[in-house]
């Protein structure tokens, strides 16, 4: 049968995936319990209910992009397939071990994933999307609120004033972490995929901090809420476009 592009009225159809970290998978601190949880009205869930698509959503708290290809090979290993695949990463992989940063703050520290590796990493999972016939979704990354981050890798005593000398300046925290999103938006252009930019959406805020959880990084109910209407304000946009397909 000849392969045809799905319309919109027809987008109940496509199978969706999402590959991320814990954005994607809608965590938020619960600032009274002091501790993450998933809500329930997350972005993904969300964009289900708008789209009127079925998501499924391997998103991990705390997952790399290294983990991520993984579980994303694994995947595509055993059979499975969608016609559109999410990916969202780069929060965790530009983390580094702020102990040992607070410890030695004379040393060199690398973040868990270097950004050539990550880069890697990335067009590994572009590359094996499309040779099994998926369209990758590329997303950049939520701001992080640089003080209000490290005041959270402190909270149990470590020394902000050695980090801020390893790091230089504070705002250091987030340009660190841009070039991550930075190297995303490029890898997207670089193999010509989509990119939902996710960043440009909360930089329209006037005060994106109120989109952020206490912790600094994590989009909190409202960071959630904008990300579904930017997905959905995509999709609906450029779905005929887009090039799924059926069999």
């Amino acid at each position: 049968m000849d392969k045809k592009i799905v319309p919109v009225e027809d987008a109940g159809r496509i199978k969706i995936g999402v590959w991320g970290d814990s954005v994607m998978l809608g965590v938020v601190l619960d600032e009274v319990m002091g501790r993450y949880r998933v809500i329930k009205d997350s972005a993904v869930s969300l964009c289900s209910q708008a789209l009127k698509v079925s998501i499924e959503n391997f998103s991990k708290f705390g997952c790399t992009v290294e983990k991520g290809r993984q579980r994303l090979t694994q995947f595509l290993d055993k059979g499975k397939s969608c016609d559109l695949a999410v990916l969202e990463y780069g929060g965790n992989d530009c983390d580094l071990n702020w102990a040992e940063v607070a410890q030695h703050p004379e040393r060199e520290h690398l973040p868990k994933v270097p950004l050539t590796a990550f880069a890697a990493h990335v067009q590994g999972m572009i590359d094996a999307l499309m040779k099994h016939g998926v369209t990758p979704l590329l997303t950049s990354l939520p701001p992080l609120h640089p003080g209000r981050y490290l005041d959270w890798i402190c909270r149990d005593g470590l020394s902000k004033c050695n980090i801020i000398k390893f790091l230089g300046d504070v705002h250091h925290i987030y340009r660190h972490q841009e070039r991550y999103s930075l190297e995303i938006t490029q890898l997207a252009v670089k193999n010509s995929c989509r990119l939902v930019d996710i960043r440009a959406a909360f930089l329209n805020h006037k005060n994106y901090h109120d989109l952020l959880c206490l912790d600094g990084i994590h989009p909190n109910d409202k960071g959630q809420r904008l990300i579904r209407e930017t997905f959905v304000a995509y999709v609906e946009a450029c779905w005929p476009n887009m090039g799924l397909v059926i069999a």
